[in-house]
């Protein structure tokens, strides 16, 4: 079952941004835990993976840490992903996008592996560099579990 959660304004960003996961220090927080007990692990392309789910941190209105998501763009392409850390809310707008560079979703890497798998989104900042994730994001559906 799939809850498709409303995107927040006319902000539809091409722009995926990224964060190394040592940058999530937060010993306390869900995405800490999911980093280092396992669930979510350092893909030999430098993404973090949950199974066939991309580690990605999202804002706080599309739900929880540890939630599954359906991302599809406007090209017709969509990929599956783990909200693995959560943007903070004084940093988006609307609980949603960052404010700083207009991301919606901004993957979880390990930089110095990524740097190797994908030279161009790291020369860029931005994942929409890489085919399989460019374009505009134009809808977000949460998976329920049952």
């Amino acid at each position: 079952m799939f809850e498709v959660i409303p995107l927040c304004g006319e902000q539809h960003s091409s722009f995926k941004s990224f964060e190394d996961y040592r940058c999530i220090t937060l010993k306390s927080s869900m995405g800490y835990k999911l980093m280092h007990d396992g669930t979510i692990q350092i893909g030999n392309d430098g993404l973090l993976y949950c199974g066939e789910y991309v580690s990605v941190a999202l804002g706080s209105r599309f739900g929880n840490t540890g939630d599954k998501f359906i991302i599809t763009l406007d090209t017709g392409e969509s990929f599956k992903a783990i909200k693995g850390d959560e943007k903070a809310d004084k940093d988006t707008a609307n609980h949603c996008h960052h404010l700083s560079d207009g991301s919606l979703v901004e993957f979880i890497i390990d930089t110095n592996l990524a740097r190797q798998s994908y030279p161009d989104c790291i020369r860029d900042g931005s994942f929409n560099s890489c085919d399989k994730f460019k374009g505009n994001i134009i809808k977000i559906a949460k998976i329920h579990q049952t």
